[in-house]
């Protein structure tokens, strides 16, 4: 008889890691956006010092959302990897490593 398929505890985790990198990029882009449209209004600072600083603001902001991105297809990329079922034996041994049950 076939053992019973379960959820793979590493795809479960996956998913997680997914939906948490996901919560922490929205998160961070809704932290810029004050300081950047403060900054583009030209009415709290303005200058060259002040368009520097706007700049740098500017790129730092999507050097982020391009990390984002790449964090997010790497993880995607293991996930396309990683089988959503597995059989309960195969389960339990990635909880015990997990665990350091070995």
């Amino acid at each position: 008889m076939a053992e019973r398929m379960v959820p793979n505890p590493r795809h479960v985790e996956l998913k997680a890691l997914l939906r948490e990198v996901a919560e922490r990029a929205r998160e961070a882009r809704d932290a810029y956006r004050p300081a950047a449209a403060a900054m583009a209004s030209g009415r709290v600072w303005t200058g060259p010092t002040a368009r520097r600083w706007h700049d740098d603001l500017e790129y730092r902001h999507r050097r982020l959302a391009d990390t984002t991105r790449q964090v997010t297809a790497a993880i995607e990329a293991e996930l396309s990897r990683v089988p959503a079922l597995v059989p309960e034996s195969e389960a339990d041994a990635i909880r015990r490593r997990r665990s350091g049950r070995l």
